[in-house]
């Protein structure tokens, strides 16, 4: 699956930025489960999870990649969000898409 580069920027024009947060809220959502329950669901605590999607706390592509498969979503979105993310802590403002 790949990014339109076009659908991307209109996304980010309506909801801000992609980001794992934004992924970690809508997996949790469509899952129906508290943060308590996704915690447990991936060996976190809810206070990690909390962490995760206020964008507090960076998680790595695996963590993304597993998050992803246990919710259906698409994993390639998942690892796409997750690295952007650690661009952008880092100072870039380089824009990563999928081929």
């Amino acid at each position: 699956m790949s990014i339109d580069y076009k659908f991307r920027e209109k996304f980010e024009a309506e909801m801000g930025p992609l980001t794992f947060a934004m992924f970690m809220r809508v997996a949790r959502t469509t899952l129906g489960l508290t943060q308590e329950k996704m915690g447990q669901k991936f060996g976190l605590s809810r206070a990690n999870v909390c962490d995760i999607e206020k964008g507090r706390y960076l998680v790595s592509p695996a963590v993304a990649m597993k998050v992803a498969k246990k919710s259906g979503l698409s994993e390639n979105l998942a690892i796409l969000a997750c690295v952007q993310d650690q661009v952008r802590k880092a100072g870039s403002d380089v824009i990563l898409m999928i081929a």
